[in-house]
């Protein structure tokens, strides 16, 4: 954990970098053009998902500290990754980026907020969170980087446009890394954590798709669209779940649910794409 606490925020830092270099103003002109799509992604990160969690710890017998991390993991913003698999997916890629840019924007807000209401009406007990000071340091490792890399973009685009694929790349491996660590520094459990909330994160995972793959079948009508919303859904921040959680608790054992939610998502992604590639 502490390797997590130290190291994790500028690896954070680093891949909310990366995901603002991906981002121009014209791509947030022609998103808004036509809001609906966005909105409705919005509303799918912002509310369905934590609602999802709600849902399940309120049914699902487990442990608290378990609860909590599955709720931690739901009110993430998703994952910078989304961008390069909804460019796989065919999807709409600035769709995908403005999603992901603006929910991790909005996190210094969304999440303290998101907190401070599980701690007071359902865990009953207060996590000690400062909310202005936590929402600090959430703006500083995770919403100012978006920018600095947004403002260099629009400096420097031909330079950035010509290393932003080695970047996200390099994003993607501090993510693994920083999994695999706090993975390592708990081997010796992991077998068991998995037995108390593998079912409990596969369960999660599915509905997670489900929501929102009937909801882009409701109001969504191009397919790239839907693409991007479902990946977006689909992955999560699972590195900034890591450093959010480490900062707030000593225990790895909170942030287990992101371990093996950060796991299976990828698996549950390489299962969708293979099954579109299967259909063309």
């Amino acid at each position: 954990m502490e390797f997590i606490k130290l190291v994790g925020p500028f690896g954070v830092f680093f891949i909310m970098f990366a995901l603002g270099l991906n981002l121009n103003i014209n791509r947030f002109v022609r998103v808004f053009s036509r809001p609906r799509n966005f909105i409705i992604g919005i509303l799918c990160q912002v509310i369905i998902l934590p609602i999802i969690g709600l849902v399940v710890i309120s049914y699902l017998p487990m442990e608290k500290e378990f609860q909590i991390g599955v709720f931690l993991l739901l009110i993430m913003p998703s994952a910078a990754m989304s961008n390069y698999a909804t460019r796989i997916a065919d999807g709409n890629v600035p769709l995908s980026i403005c999603l992901t840019s603006i929910c991790a924007l909005m996190s210094f807000v969304t999440v303290p907020l998101y907190l401070n209401f599980f701690s007071k009406f359902l865990y009953n007990q207060s996590f000690d969170l400062q909310l202005f000071t936590f929402s600090i340091k959430t703006f500083l490792f995770i919403t100012l980087p978006v920018f600095i890399g947004i403002f260099l973009r629009e400096k420097f685009n031909n330079f950035v446009k010509k290393y932003t694929f080695t970047l996200d790349r390099v994003a993607f491996v501090v993510f693994l890394i920083v999994v695999f660590i706090a993975i390592y520094t708990e081997k010796d459990n992991l077998v068991g954590y998995f037995d108390d909330v593998g079912v409990t994160m596969s369960l999660i995972l599915v509905l997670v798709f489900l929501s929102s793959f009937i909801i882009t079948q409701i109001f969504i009508d191009d397919v790239q669209s839907k693409r991007a919303i479902r990946i977006e859904a689909l992955l999560q921040n699972g590195a900034m779940g890591f450093v959010v959680g480490a900062l707030m608790f000593s225990e790895i054992k909170y942030l287990i649910p992101i371990t093996i939610y950060a796991l299976l998502q990828y698996c549950f992604l390489l299962f969708y794409l293979g099954n579109m590639k299967l259909k063309k």
